[in-house]
């Protein structure tokens, strides 16, 4: 793993424990050159995820993308922005759970709304 710092590519690991909700390992790292902490999370390589949007076009399933939409939608909510994390981490899992290579951009949508923050 590269250090973010300075580029050194030899390091150890501090620490490692499960993350969301099992789906990913955090691991602690530290830099042997720039003695620089810093985190990785390691997620299972699956077959990607397409999203079939309503004109029937289909893209990659991109958290980043479902993350913005909800940090859209609540931006004058007195919600945190760890909340709103939570939400799409249980929108991952589900959809992780499904094993599905296909899902309507609607399906999403109620994933989303059966949670709440």
């Amino acid at each position: 793993m590269k250090c973010p710092f300075c580029g050194n590519d030899d390091d150890r690991v501090l620490d490692s424990r499960p993350a969301r909700d099992g789906a990913a390992v955090r691991r602690r790292r530290e830099c042997a050159k720039c003695n620089s902490r810093f985190t990785t999370y390691e997620y299972v390589e699956r077959t990607p995820l397409m999203v079939v949007k309503r004109n029937g076009t289909r893209e990659p399933y991109d958290r980043g993308k479902l993350l913005a939409g909800v940090v859209l939608a609540c931006r004058k909510r007195p919600i945190s922005r760890d909340d709103m994390e939570k939400l799409v981490d249980s929108v991952d899992v589900k959809l992780g759970e499904d094993s599905r290579l296909e899902v309507p951009s609607q399906e999403l949508v109620l994933h989303s709304s059966n949670n709440t923050i």
